[in-house]
């Protein structure tokens, strides 16, 4: 019933002549998130928000009032990269308040030297908006290494 639904709204969307790329990205994403749970080691912290754990540490854990300094590596879900502070060179230092939604919530859930691959829903990422590089309801996907925590 639930794709019936899509199927109606991407037709109206269309026809009132909404962005169809949008309308295209959310539902891609929602299907790859969707086929994502059902890889070995995914876990979901809600429906949108994913992680796999690729190296445990054991230090502090940030609240949102925190400063962290971590590494990103982040692409879209065909590999094409939009952003990365290993390419850059320098690891991110932030309070963690400031990022996207989905970035929030899961790195809130990591410790100092944790390194997780994150996947996030449009709805907790740019949405609509996008970002240069990024389209409008894409799905992001995170590599991040939790440094440190102040």
């Amino acid at each position: 019933m639930k794709n019936f639904w899509i199927l109606i709204m991407t037709f109206i969307l269309t026809a009132c002549g909404q962005d169809n790329d949008a309308q295209n990205n959310l539902i891609e994403s929602e299907a790859y998130l969707k086929n994502n749970l059902s890889n070995q080691g995914v876990i979901a912290v809600k429906p949108g928000l994913q992680y796999v754990i690729m190296k445990s540490g054991s230090g502090k854990r940030p609240a949102l009032s925190d400063m962290i300094t971590a590494d990103f590596h982040g692409t879209l879900k065909d590999g094409s990269v939009f952003w990365s502070s290993i390419d850059n060179g320098e690891p991110l230092t932030t309070k963690l308040s400031q990022l996207i939604p989905g970035c929030q919530e899961t790195i809130s859930l990591m410790s100092e030297g944790d390194s997780w691959r994150i996947f996030i829903h449009p709805d907790l990422a740019y949405g609509e908006a996008g970002r240069p590089g990024i389209p409008p309801n894409s799905a992001l996907i995170f590599d991040i290494s939790l440094l440190s925590v102040n």
